[in-house]
């Protein structure tokens, strides 16, 4: 498996009535973040969440796009371990189990 997509960024779960109470509203909140390299993604108002995305590669993806961790499972953080089996992974990754 050669894809790295899903390490290249990291996703932060949050409250979406909390973040337009801080913001105003819904627009004002997506520009705040933009100007920070963040983005507000999956706004899902019938679970009161959304995801914030930041480019922030994690330091175990390799140049060739591997995990250098893939065969050290005790060392290996438990999100990658379950990936890509939640509603919340990226929605064009490549990767399906067989």
């Amino acid at each position: 498996m050669s894809c790295g997509e899903c390490c290249k960024s990291m996703r932060i779960t949050s409250v979406l009535s909390n973040i337009i109470a801080q913001h105003g509203s819904f627009a004002e909140a997506s520009k705040y973040y933009s100007y920070r390299g963040m983005r507000i993604l999956s706004p899902d108002t019938a679970t009161d969440t959304l995801l914030i995305e930041i480019d922030i590669p994690c330091d175990k993806l390799t140049s060739d796009n591997l995990c250098a961790l893939h065969d050290k499972p005790s060392v290996k953080p438990l999100i990658c371990h379950r990936y890509p089996w939640f509603p919340d992974d990226i929605e064009t990754c490549g990767y399906r189990w067989k």
